[in-house]
């Protein structure tokens, strides 16, 4: 058998089954027509015309017994790739995201796989901890900086730097102990995103709300939008997506009591959303703050973002 993989996780489930959830929870915009043929499905693709062409183009093997179980083709726009990629173009081409809502729901077998530690251990848990005073290798400024609306007070603070030859952004992350973990790159000429391999998505800034005592924090989904809510007076973190149960879990224990959700106005948003609640428990607040659709935080003045309703 060959079963579609995620990290340690399989994925028994028929790709039709799969695309049907998707195509209910998308209240039918993508993946309308699914029509058997033999062993592949041929599907409306969506990775064009907003996943609404007339005619289906778009084929996707469905076939456990294959090692091509979940490679599609589209003939009209030539797109292809795994199941992950094709699910990923109905969340904003969000690969994280798209394996997160593929786990979350049909994950049923783990696979044993050799761990191998870090350097260190504390609170019994394997990790690696980088010194602060590695940062200074990236302690230059970059026109990028301004250009995406930063200022020098939350440069300062959240330490945004650059590498040496100007070809990336850096945003260094640490966990909710205040443990430097590593540091992210974001390339200033194209969208490049670089994160350092073998570890967890970390809740960006949390560290600093945990310091500084904040109890109620606005959640959005990148390290800009989190940066820009800073510098409106706004405390916030990024989940580097939507969330996930881990990060659910450690923002349970956080001591904030009020979130306020800020995610991003499209579908992987509007189920991210949905997802948050559905996993807070009820002696924690939960408000959203439903930005337009087609634009994120960053998308916005400070007054347009200010006067957006709560609910």
């Amino acid at each position: 058998m060959s079963y579609i993989k995620i990290g340690n996780k399989i994925i028994t489930t028929s790709v039709e089954t799969i695309l049907q959830q998707l195509r209910k929870e998308t209240n039918n915009r993508y993946f309308k027509d699914i029509i058997y043929k033999g062993n592949q499905l041929c599907i409306t693709c969506p990775s064009h015309k907003g996943g609404q062409e007339n005619k289906p183009s778009c084929f996707i093997i469905d076939d456990n017994t294959s090692d091509m179980n979940g490679v599609w083709h589209c003939f009209t726009c030539g797109a292809s790739g795994t199941l992950i990629d094709l699910i990923a173009y109905c969340f904003n081409n969000d690969v994280i995201v798209a394996g997160e809502w593929l786990t979350e729901r049909f994950a049923d077998t783990y696979l044993v796989t050799e761990t191998v530690l870090p350097e260190i251990t504390l609170n019994n848990e394997k990790i690696e901890v980088l010194d602060d005073s590695v940062l200074d290798e990236y302690a230059y400024y970059h026109p990028y900086m301004f250009k995406r609306g930063l200022n020098e007070e939350i440069i300062r603070k959240f330490r945004i730097g650059s590498t040496p030859d100007g070809k990336y952004i850096t945003f260094p992350f640490w966990d909710e102990h205040d443990r430097l973990l590593g540091v992210f790159k974001r390339s200033t000429e194209g969208k490049q995103f670089i994160i350092p391999k073998n570890i967890k998505k970390p809740i960006y800034l949390l560290n600093f709300i945990i310091k500084e005592h904040i109890t109620t924090v606005y959640i959005v989904e990148s390290q800009i939008n989190a940066l820009t809510c800073w510098k409106w007076g706004y405390p916030a973190v990024a989940l580097i997506g939507t969330g996930s149960k881990e990060q659910y879990e450690i923002l349970k224990k956080s001591g904030i009591r009020h979130f306020i959700l800020c995610f991003d106005g499209d579908v992987a948003g509007d189920t991210g959303i949905k997802r948050f609640i559905n996993n807070m428990p009820d002696d924690i607040l939960v408000s959203v703050k439903n930005i337009p659709r087609n634009k994120d935080v960053n998308d916005l003045t400070k007054e347009e973002f200010d006067n957006l309703e709560i609910s």
